[in-house]
């Protein structure tokens, strides 16, 4: 997976740049009216950004953290006017990385869920809809603008459709935020003479899963990895291999010299969950 480069983000992220980063722009509503106020809610956005709230970095949810909430959404379902009122006083908000190209910036406030949705096409940031979502008795209303809901150029399918997408987005990031807040670390242990296939194997040992930043900044990637705890209790084997060893010459000049490291056993190893991990 190849993160790129994302002009919401840069433009999030500096706030002291003056106006708009160059490749973050609107798509192409149906009329004027909606452009004007897809430009009011971009310029609310914008002062927002001004007053320089605690982003954090971007965070990209791969498809195993995913999981993770599909299974915890049914208990955070049932309490979640309580999450808005929760994440709404410690004024959450953060910046989202999805799969099929989706930006979610989003904040809380005032018990109320706010969202920017973006789509990143061509290196650029296309800005498609704000959308807000409250409870109200125990029930969830949306709130957007009836005439961006109705903008064909803006949203597909039915309009019931569009407003089931939309809760669905709104509603995730709270489940979201209640998982890294609430799911408790699972420790695995794999007992010697065991071997485990072990969901959400490190990035770096399995080549398909990769990921290459290239969008100019730090970005925390969400995977099955982050409240997994494993201690692997076997004798692992490792090849022989050629590296480059420093070394010094008589005259105390360092250099370096190819060396051959003979095989040997590496006696298990035990990786933190990442949750538990200063990032």
């Amino acid at each position: 997976m190849i993160i790129k480069k994302r002009p919401i983000i840069t433009w999030l992220l500096n706030p002291d740049t003056p106006g708009f980063q160059e490749g973050l722009t609107f798509a192409a509503p149906q009329n004027r009216e909606n452009y004007e106020i897809l430009n009011e809610e971009l310029k609310h956005l914008k002062e927002i950004r001004a007053m320089k709230p605690k982003w954090g970095l971007p965070e990209l949810v791969m498809p195993s953290f995913e999981r993770v909430m599909e299974k915890s959404a049914p208990a955070f379902e049932k309490i979640m006017p309580d999450l808005f009122k929760e994440f709404s006083e410690t004024d959450e908000c953060g910046i989202l990385i999805l799969r099929n190209n989706e930006t979610l910036v989003y904040g809380f406030g005032d018990n109320q869920l706010n969202i920017w949705f973006f789509n990143e096409q061509n290196g650029h940031s296309m800005f498609h809809f704000s959308a807000g979502y409250e409870f109200v008795d125990g029930q969830p209303k949306l709130l957007m603008t009836d005439s961006i809901l109705y903008d064909d150029n803006l949203l597909a399918g039915t309009i019931q459709h569009r407003i089931d997408e939309i809760g669905i987005r709104l509603r995730f990031i709270a489940v979201y935020l209640a998982v890294k807040k609430y799911i408790k670390v699972e420790t695995l242990i794999i007992p010697q003479g065991t071997f485990t296939a072990v969901a959400g194997t490190p990035l770096e040992y399995v080549e398909k899963k990769k990921v290459i930043n290239q969008c100019g900044q730090e970005v925390i990637v969400m995977d099955s990895k982050w409240f997994k705890k494993i201690i692997n209790d076997n004798d692992i084997p490792v090849r022989g291999f050629f590296r480059m060893q420093n070394k010094k010459n008589p005259e105390g000049v360092w250099y370096k010299e190819l060396i051959f490291v003979d095989p040997f056993i590496r006696h298990g190893y035990h990786r933190n969950a990442k949750i538990e991990d200063d990032i």
